[in-house]
C-alpha cells in the first residue's frame, strides 16, 4: 500500500506536464499569417492562443497564466511589438519569463538592435519557413528554461538585493581612510587601471565565470570613460561587464532605475543610447578610488 501511495497516477503525471509546457501566444494583424502560425504550432504539439490586435493579446495574457512564448508582429497598427512585449512584461510583474520572438516583412538592423533591448530570442521574416520557425521555439524554450528557479533564475532573483545593498552603501555610507590632500586625476586613473587590470588578470588563473560581477564592471568602466573624457554606448558597456548580453542589459536597466546611471539617446545617432555614472555616484568612485590609492601608499 506504501508503495502505491507514492505511485503518481498517469493521469496526474499528464496533468502535471500539461501544467509545467508553456503556452504560446501569436499576435499578427494579418489572420492570414495568425492562421499559418497556429497551423504549424499544432504540427509541433505546442498549445497555443492567437490575437489580431494588442488589446486582445494582453487579455489572453491576463487570462492565461501558462502564456510565456510570444510571436508579435513588429509593426502592428495600434501597438507596435515592441511596446506590445515590454506592457505584457510589465503586466505580469516579473512573476515568470516570456521569450519574445519577433515577425516582420523586412530585415533591419534597427529591427536587431532594438531585439536586443527586449532580450528577443529570435527575429524571423515573413513568410515563414518551417524549420526556422521550429528552431525559433526550441530557443524559446532554452530561454524560459534557462531562467528557471533551479538554473539562472535562482542567481538572478537575488539581483534586486544586491543592487538594493549596493545603492544603501553610497547613500547611507563615507569611505575610510580620509584623505589628507586631494588627488590629481593622473593618480586617480593609474588607481583605476591597476583595479581594472588586476581584474582581467584573474582570467589567466581561474574561469571568469567564478567572479561575476556585471555592477563592478560596470561602474568601473563607466569611471575609466568619465576621466578619459569618452561617450559610452550601453552595447559597450554590457561587453565590459563581461556577463551575457541579455544579462548585462538587465543590470543596466537596474541601475538606471536606481539613479546609479544616466542612459539618454545620442544625439548623433539616435539608433543607439549612450550612458554614464550620475554625478553622485561619480563622486562615490571618486572618493573609492582615493581610498584605495591611501592604502597602497601605506604598502
Amino acid at each position: 500500500m506504501a508503495s502505491q501511495a507514492l505511485v503518481t497516477p498517469l493521469h496526474e503525471q499528464a496533468a502535471a506536464a500539461e501544467i509545467l509546457m508553456p503556452s504560446v501566444l501569436v499576435i499578427d494583424d494579418d489572420p492570414h499569417c495568425v492562421t499559418h502560425c497556429a497551423t504549424m504550432l499544432e504540427d509541433l504539439g505546442y498549445r497555443h492562443h492567437c490575437a489580431t490586435t494588442a488589446r486582445e493579446a494582453l487579455e489572453h495574457i491576463g487570462r492565461d497564466p501558462t502564456i510565456q512564448i510570444m510571436l508579435a508582429d513588429m509593426q502592428m497598427p495600434s501597438m507596435d511589438g515592441f511596446v506590445l512585449i515590454e506592457e505584457a512584461r510589465a503586466r505580469i510583474s516579473g512573476s515568470k519569463p516570456i521569450a519574445a520572438i519577433m515577425l516582420t516583412e523586412r530585415l533591419t538592423a534597427e529591427l536587431a538592435i532594438k531585439g536586443l533591448h527586449v532580450e528577443a530570442v529570435d527575429l524571423l521574416c515573413k513568410p515563414l519557413d518551417f524549420d526556422a520557425y521550429s528552431m525559433a521555439l526550441r530557443r524559446a524554450m532554452r530561454y524560459l528554461s534557462a531562467r528557471r528557479p533551479s538554473a539562472d533564475g535562482a542567481s538572478m532573483s537575488s539581483f534586486s538585493q544586491q543592487l538594493a545593498r549596493l545603492v544603501s552603501v553610497l547613500e547611507g555610507k563615507s569611505l575610510e581612510p580620509k584623505l589628507d590632500g586631494k588627488l590629481t586625476d593622473k593618480e586617480i586613473g593609474a588607481t583605476l587601471r591597476t583595479i581594472i587590470a588586476s581584474r582581467s588578470l584573474r582570467s589567466r588563473f581561474f574561469p571568469s565565470e567564478l567572479f561575476a560581477d556585471p555592477a563592478w564592471d560596470i561602474l568601473l568602466d563607466l569611471t575609466r570613460a568619465k576621466l578619459d573624457g569618452q561617450q559610452v554606448s550601453v552595447s559597450s558597456v554590457c561587453i565590459a561587464a563581461s556577463v551575457p548580453m541579455s544579462t548585462a542589459l538587465r543590470w543596466v536597466r537596474q541601475m538606471v532605475d536606481a539613479g546609479l546611471l544616466r542612459r539618454w539617446t545620442d544625439p548623433k545617432d539616435r539608433r543607439r543610447d549612450l550612458i554614464a555614472l550620475t554625478d553622485t555616484t561619480a563622486g562615490h568612485m571618486g572618493e573609492y578610488l582615493g581610498a584605495v590609492h591611501a592604502m597602497l601608499q601605506k604598502i
